[in-house]
């Protein structure tokens, strides 16, 4: 059951919600009370699933199916929320592609589409939830992003790219909303247990042989959703207002590895 000092009464709109990374933030985030807009694109399955878990404790929810680089689609589930609601107080842009390819397996058409889901989505989704957040006494914005956007790592150039410009657009964001009370911050995350990634991308990686020591055990430094959640909590917290236009990483100390 929800806790009593829960709190009441706040909104969240969390984009490619329906499974991994996102599904870990509802779950944290319902579990607070904080009633919370499940998106999902293609896997309706696990999202309705999710929805079954949240409402099993008590948690406030609602799937809406959308693309995020569609116009329509973004108006469509904005509208739904302050439909069931009447109002939006945090948004986390959490929709992301990763196809793990090098630059020459990328083709015009295949980057543009990266590009307008893990930046394009971002950039239009605060567009179109910016008027809701302003009207929120507590608006916050947080971005997913990753460590691959501070560290080169031997692949996909064009996925670190968008992650990259996550962290660029997340503090101009932030600037520019100063005067609104709305704190903008990026997530550089780790890698995450999920399910699986969308689309099903072979994972392909190199390191130097200079960089592996056979002697030394490295632990696991997966991260869980749910921790990643619980993150996020925070900063949408009266107590995380002070942090604004940071990227907070989140990784077990794998950069340090």
């Amino acid at each position: 059951m929800i806790s009593p000092n829960s709190e009441e009464n706040r909104v969240a709109l969390v984009t490619g919600s329906g499974k991994g990374v996102g599904a870990g933030v509802i779950r944290v985030l319902t579990r607070a009370g904080i009633k919370c807009c499940i998106n999902c694109n293609t896997n309706r399955t696990m999202a309705d699933q999710l929805l079954e878990e949240v409402q099993s404790y008590g948690g406030e929810a609602f799937i809406y199916q959308a693309d995020v680089t569609d116009p329509a689609q973004r108006k469509g589930m904005v509208d739904a929320v302050i439909e069931h609601y009447g109002k939006l107080d945090i948004l986390v842009n959490n929709a992301a592609m990763q196809p793990n390819k090098f630059i020459d397996q990328y083709t015009e058409e295949s980057f543009r589409w990266l590009w307008n889901i893990n930046i394009g989505g971002y950039f239009h989704m605060v567009r179109e939830c910016l008027p809701y957040l302003k009207e929120s006494p507590q608006g916050r914005i947080i971005n997913l992003s990753s460590v691959h956007g501070k560290r080169p790592a031997t692949f996909d150039a064009g996925y670190a790219t968008t992650k990259g410009a996550i962290r660029q657009f997340t503090r101009e964001l932030a600037l520019e909303l100063l005067s609104t009370g709305i704190t903008v911050n990026a997530i550089d995350l780790g890698g995450c247990k999920i399910e699986f990634k969308t689309g099903k991308a072979q994972f392909q990686t190199f390191h130097p042989l200079e960089l592996n020591n056979p002697s030394w055990k490295r632990p696991d430094l997966t991260v869980m959703p749910e921790e990643v959640g619980h993150l996020i909590y925070y900063l949408c917290s009266k107590e995380g207002k002070a942090i604004n236009g940071h990227g907070v990483r989140i990784d077990n100390g794998l950069l340090l590895t």
